[in-house]
């Protein structure tokens, strides 16, 4: 059997306060281990990794690549292969979406799309000898030639994978004493923002391959139970779902099984558009705690020409009002930095997001990532230079050629604080916004959101150690 070793980003610094990792190695793992492989992960820094990989000794890396982090790994990956022997296996929404990367020194095989199926036969025929050139999802290099093969359907009945491998992250301290666990209870969206990779998925599926897929409740209350066992310490749950509540019938019966089997307070994201009273109903019945909704624009032309959202204000504000009547806490997300996006454009995001009177405001720099229809219309309206190199995150910078560029870039770092206190905007926009202060105001954005998550976002008590500690990661080591 082989011996995998995965790499995907680990800020330790969000383990803690959240339990946020990246889910993907989670579950090929499980997969994995059910055929009798050996899994481990890694991805705090380079030198965690090639200390992980000289103890571990893996054959295969597999590394987990979202866009704008890709230049990283492929660093990593030539510097490993300098001195280490292995095949190098990259997945994730980047190789997915730019399979080309397989021409890249060092990179041996991409898989596109999902691995659940995909890996374990690749894998299976690699320790056999066997050919890997015609396994379905994968693009491989043997002696230089390419090999591109089609897509495989999806995986349709997600009930027939094991649960996650939680315990691939066990190694790290921060993770085993987390009080708050993530999870997700379906694949896929029928929704088509421009910014979101969702769109190119729907292109690529097989004839017959759902757009969405979800586990059923008895499937998600089993893992749950597990994840109750093996971590006592949790306390609040974070629903990573697109939308949580696409079936309104899987959401009733959640809101019957899950206060009885689980009971444990959750977080979930919904569209604001979409929220209706009874929906809402179930999930305080089930133990909703916080709700996050995507707004991302006030203007309407951004928000539904743009970025293809397709809501009216009025639909928004309309949800939103259902949340704040019966008394659930909600975040309101916002993007800034859109194509066709000015100081005057911003400030609507603004006035729209204090109507909503939200609990928490975020914000994010919109990043036009490859094979996006964002990215598409950016370079076809000459916002976006397509040779220019993408940043890690999207709270860096806009890298878009948008005009007053520097000061959308504060006005993004200051707007949850424009939203919490409306009577500082004057100031904000006639004189914050034009200082050359980045530094500071994303430090100021960091403390408030770190001051947000102390007190208001989770749900159990946070010790004076661990509150500091929370908003020290969120001004000075968290990147997102």
């Amino acid at each position: 059997m082989s011996r995998i070793l995965f790499i995907a980003h680990i800020d330790r610094t969000m383990l803690l306060s959240g339990g946020f990792v990246t889910f993907g190695p989670m579950w090929l793992s499980a997969v994995l281990k059910k055929a009798g492989h050996q899994c481990e992960i890694a991805g705090v820094s380079y030198n965690e990794v090639e200390e992980t990989v000289k103890e571990f000794k893996p054959d295969i890396v597999a590394y987990t690549t979202f866009s704008g982090g890709q230049d990283t790994y492929l660093d990593w990956n030539r510097r490993l292969k300098e001195k280490f022997k292995f095949f190098a296996m990259f997945g994730g929404p980047h190789p997915t979406f730019s399979p080309e990367m397989v021409e890249e020194e060092g990179v041996d095989a991409v898989c596109r799309g999902e691995g659940f199926e995909a890996m374990p036969e690749f894998i299976s025929k690699l320790e056999k000898g066997e050919d890997i050139t015609n396994v379905k999802n994968w693009w491989v290099k043997v002696d230089g030639k390419i090999y591109k093969n089609e897509q495989r359907p999806l995986v349709k009945d997600l009930d027939t994978l094991p649960p996650p491998d939680r315990s691939l992250y066990n190694r790290y301290k921060d993770y085993r004493l987390a009080r708050t666990a993530t999870l997700m209870t379906s694949q896929g969206c029928p929704f088509n923002c421009s910014y979101c990779f969702n769109h190119q998925l729907h292109k690529m599926r097989v004839k017959g391959d759902p757009i969405f897929r979800q586990r059923s409740v008895d499937h998600v209350i089993d893992e749950l139970k597990q994840l109750k066992r093996d971590y006592p310490k949790i306390e609040y749950l974070i629903f990573r779902d697109e939308i949580l509540t696409i079936d309104s019938k899987w959401v009733k019966e959640f809101s019957e099984k899950y206060p009885k089997e689980i009971g444990l307070p959750f977080y979930c994201l919904m569209r604001p558009e979409i929220i209706k009273a009874e929906v809402i109903d179930d999930l305080i019945k089930a133990g909703v705690y916080y709700i996050g909704t995507g707004v991302e624009s006030g203007n309407d032309y951004i928000r539904n020409k743009v970025l293809n959202r397709n809501m009216s204000k009025d639909s928004i504000l309309r949800g939103l009002k259902i949340l704040r009547d019966k008394n659930v806490m909600f975040s309101v997300y916002n993007i800034i930095g859109a194509p066709g996006e000015t100081l005057d454009t911003a400030m609507e995001t603004w006035a729209l997001s204090v109507k909503a009177k939200p609990t928490f405001c975020d914000s994010f720099i919109l990043t036009p990532y490859p094979k996006t229809n964002i990215y598409e219309y950016s370079v076809a309206n000459g916002f976006f230079n397509p040779d220019i190199k993408f940043p890690e995150t999207y709270h860096e910078r806009i890298i878009l050629d948008l005009k007053d560029k520097k000061q959308l870039e504060n006005f993004m770092h200051l707007l949850g604080v424009a939203v919490e206190f409306p009577f500082l905007m004057p100031l904000i926009r006639n004189v914050l916004i034009k200082l050359p202060l980045r530094f500071l105001y994303n430090r100021i954005r960091k403390f408030w959101k770190g001051y947000v998550y102390r007190y208001r976002i989770y749900p159990y008590k946070v010790s004076a150690r661990e509150s500091i500690r929370i908003i020290y990661n969120e001004m000075f080591v968290s990147k997102v």
